[in-house]
């Protein structure tokens, strides 16, 4: 169960009831409170941490289940709202936020719980993607002049699309002096790493471990067509692709192209295994720091070539850029047929 998106829509239409019934929002100019009344079946702490994970406000919520926090001053950005063990991405300002309602730890879908408060936070919902796949999904031109400076950051951080137009968009959105906060920061590293996985961008550079114990380097291979392929010899799609490819390398092989396969294993035993039982005449390197263990935190290489499941393939032309990504059996194909035109 995904208590994070539950939680998000029970945020999201209950605070438009409660805007409906109560009319206006009484704003404050000082800073940051959260207070109401929540009814809990037990002792519950209540926090909010920045993206870093350091706690920024904390209380308890009692037996009486009234509670309110300090009033403290903060950066607008996009923070973490945790009931319990249960956590919620939100945007918030200084001003006062009531949280009202019931709250089960163990069943969160069962909860109800009313805001008010944030709503710049119910504003970023209306331009977050219907789209969920994050390489599909883009963000409406219609926010540009809508947003401040920090809700754009905060919008980017909270759609997490990997379109690279949307997120240089929402960037443009931020003059230079106004990028402070934690969301700011993170979409200047994000535009950055997009910019290298646009069709024509330079790819990144690498240095993997061939059989030999060789270091192999991608920019060895300038001057020729390479269809870079990520694998594992634990995952069964990526051996079925791996076979696929044979058939177009021994179609299309000449001086010009070079297949190079990126082995994510974790184990060296288990990846020479697989180069036995598989015996591919094309480049194999191992990539000794593995398979990530949380998607949340992608190896280097998987951060610079934005992806984060297997197999994936990019084909990269003569001059070191993309061609194409994200491509499988005749799409890689037709990436090089193009390339040779």
């Amino acid at each position: 169960m995904n208590y994070k998106l539950i939680i998000m829509t029970k945020v999201k239409n209950l605070l438009l009831t409660i805007l409906l019934l109560c009319g206006t929002t009484i704003w404050g100019n000082n800073g940051l409170r959260i207070s109401g009344r929540i009814k809990v079946l037990k002792p519950t702490t209540l926090q909010i941490k920045d993206m870093n994970e350091g706690v920024v406000l904390s209380c308890i919520i009692g037996t009486n289940n009234t509670f309110s926090t300090d009033e403290i001053n903060i950066i607008p950005d996009v923070y973490k709202l945790y009931l319990g063990e249960t956590e919620q991405n939100i945007y918030l300002e200084n001003n006062p936020v009531t949280i009202n309602g019931y709250f089960d730890e163990k069943n969160p879908e069962q909860s109800s719980l009313s805001f008010t408060g944030i709503d710049p936070f119910l504003t970023l919902q209306n331009y977050m993607p219907a789209e969920k796949d994050p390489d599909i999904a883009t963000i409406s031109t219609s926010v540009k002049g809508k947003l401040t400076p920090s809700m754009a950051s905060a919008l980017a951080y909270l759609a997490d699309v990997n379109d690279y137009q949307s997120n240089k968009m929402l960037l443009d959105m931020i003059p230079e002096q106004d990028r402070k906060s934690l969301s700011a920061k993170w979409l200047v590293n994000r535009v950055e790493i997009l910019s290298h996985q646009i069709i024509g961008a330079e790819c990144p550079d690498f240095t993997f471990t061939d059989a030999n114990g060789k270091n192999v380097s991608l920019k060895d291979f300038r001057g020729k067509i390479v269809v870079l392929d990520f694998c594992a010899s634990w995952c069964g799609p990526c051996r079925k692709e791996m076979r696929s490819m044979l058939t177009i390398y021994n179609e299309l092989k000449a001086d010009d192209l070079e297949f190079i396969s990126v082995s994510l294993d974790d184990s060296e035993a288990k990846w020479r295994k697989m180069l036995d039982e598989e015996k591919l005449p094309w480049v194999m390197l191992w990539d000794k720091t593995g398979f990530p263990k949380n998607s949340k935190t992608p190896s280097a290489i998987q951060t610079a070539y934005g992806f984060y499941s297997i197999p994936f393939l990019v084909v990269i032309d003569k001059e070191g850029k993309l061609a194409a990504r994200n491509v499988r059996g005749e799409q890689v194909r037709e990436a090089i047929l193009k390339i040779r035109q």
